[in-house]
């Protein structure tokens, strides 16, 4: 199956604009799997980096996976929102596509804000510097 293929059988039934942001739905959608493996993936590395200054270094560069892959979303986010509600304004618009479209979009934004909480509070100990050091004592 090609990659043009895969993305018709998601796409909603009905034309417009809706149809247009289903992409933008998945990258919001898929924002919460990245990040939490993001997480994932950097516990690994930690757990066998012992010297503090290279876990600080991997810890920045996860970060900043995170914050491009939120950013990221909250791009498609804001597409994806705009589409819902110009569509629910055309006279002839598809209620219920438009509909499903918001709640869908809503949980998956709801579903990133939660992984991101968790992301922000796993690692307590970059707020405390060790012996001029920052990093955990190993």
């Amino acid at each position: 199956m090609t990659s043009s293929r895969i993305a018709h059988t998601f796409a909603p039934r009905s034309p417009g604009r809706i149809a247009l942001r289903t992409n933008d739905l998945a990258i919001v959608q898929r924002a919460s799997a990245v990040i939490t493996e993001l997480g994932r993936d950097l516990d690994i590395l930690l757990a066998a980096e012992p010297r503090p200054a290279e876990r600080m270094r991997m810890l920045r560069e996860t970060t900043n996976r995170i914050t491009r892959t939120a950013n990221d979303a909250i791009q498609a986010y804001r597409r994806a929102s705009r589409a819902v509600a110009a569509e629910l304004e055309r006279p002839k618009a598809n209620h219920a596509v438009a509909s499903d479209m918001g709640v869908r979009l809503e949980a998956a934004r709801r579903e990133m804000l939660r992984v991101l909480e968790v992301a922000g509070s796993r690692y307590p100990w970059t707020d405390e510097p060790t012996d001029g050091v920052p990093g955990p004592t190993p």
